[in-house]
């Protein structure tokens, strides 16, 4: 894995400069005009992009262009503390909206790298930051009460939380306002009190919880009170039953994708439980094996702006995939039994 590399010293003309990203920078470069070169610099990775910026000063002005710092990708390198604190203060526009980092969870070393002193840089300079992908990352030492309240999205894959991460203190008593997207993926101590709590704190639209499985019927009923204006839910390997898709149907009427994968437990009562959801507009129901289609045929019935129907790793009896084709002509239906295939494997 790349490592990111100390700071150089930069030439004062674009004449003859050697770069380290493969490209030899010629005087006709020179020549170019500024929206050219910034066009040019936009393909760099962020590592190429710092070093560009050791060629000349006209090459280090046009590097911190707020254009080529709104999306800043991370995870290829190997970053500690010392590194991310640089980064952070001195290399990345001040712009960035989305940032991706990749920690040392799965390494030799699993020192910590992402601090409370980092994140309060982190906020007091990208106002703008409204993205945030952590993958591989420790976060046990930390609060929630940590990460930048301009937040949007936040997205953990395969990270580390303490199980009083979503705890608020009476002393700084503060929430994620701005939280719309929580994506969670194989992050095991994510329980239903977690769950509770952090759709408590916020007015989340879309959910994605993918490998969380000590979250349950339990923790999906008390948390649906608080999520009434979700609009995209992903259930991918969670430890839940017909309950939820009950719950689901009772108490949210405004979702307009649905994405359940792996939900061996799902029958037809449960899914019959979504006919009052009239906004879904993309099923998935990857997996699913206990659906009849019937059934399937009388639920998506029911549903009028429903455009996409993903029935992968499903074998029908008979004609009963052509049937549900020929009953919902309007929507784009998709049945591999690939899935299925790759399920035996595991």
């Amino acid at each position: 894995m790349a490592e990111m590399s100390a700071p150089v010293r930069y030439e004062d003309s674009c004449g003859a400069a050697e770069l380290g990203i493969g490209i030899s920078v010629s005087a006709s470069m020179s020549w170019l005009p500024d929206n050219v070169l910034l066009e040019v610099l936009s393909f760099l990775s962020v590592r190429d992009l710092i070093r560009s910026g050791r060629v000349c000063k006209r090459w280090k002005r046009l590097v911190m262009d707020k254009t080529l710092w709104r999306y800043v990708d991370l995870t290829p390198y190997k970053l500690n503390s010392k590194i991310l604190w640089h980064l952070v203060r001195h290399c990345i526009g001040t712009n960035l909206q989305t940032l991706k980092v990749k920690g040392l969870l799965n390494s030799v070393s699993k020192q910590e790298f992402l601090t409370p002193a980092v994140l309060q840089v982190i906020e007091k300079r990208y106002s703008n930051l409204e993205n945030l992908h952590l993958e591989e990352t420790n976060l046990r030492s930390l609060s929630y009460e940590c990460f930048p309240s301009s937040l949007k999205t936040l997205e953990l894959y395969q990270c580390e939380i303490p199980l009083t991460w979503f705890r608020t203190s009476q002393s700084k008593n503060k929430s994620l306002p701005n939280l719309e997207n929580l994506i969670l993926r194989n992050v095991s101590s994510f329980s239903d009190h977690l769950f509770q709590t952090i759709c408590k704190l916020s007015s989340l639209k879309t959910l994605c919880l993918s490998g969380t499985y000590r979250v349950t019927d339990i923790g999906i009923q008390n948390a649906v009170p608080y999520l009434k204006g979700l609009q995209h839910l992903k259930l991918h390997d969670c430890n839940i039953t017909n309950i939820t898709l009950h719950l689901i149907g009772c108490h949210l009427k405004h979702l307009r994708s649905l994405a359940l994968r792996n939900f061996g437990s799902l029958t037809d009562a449960g899914l019959s439980c979504l006919s009052d959801v009239k906004t879904l507009e993309k099923l998935w129901l990857n997996c699913c094996f206990r659906l009849s289609s019937n059934c399937i045929i009388s639920v998506c019935g029911n549903l009028p702006f429903l455009s996409y129907l993903n029935l992968n790793g499903i074998l029908f009896e008979g004609q009963g995939l052509e049937e549900i084709r020929k009953s919902l002509p309007n929507c784009r239906i998709t049945n591999s039994v690939s899935d299925v295939d790759t399920m035996f494997k595991l």
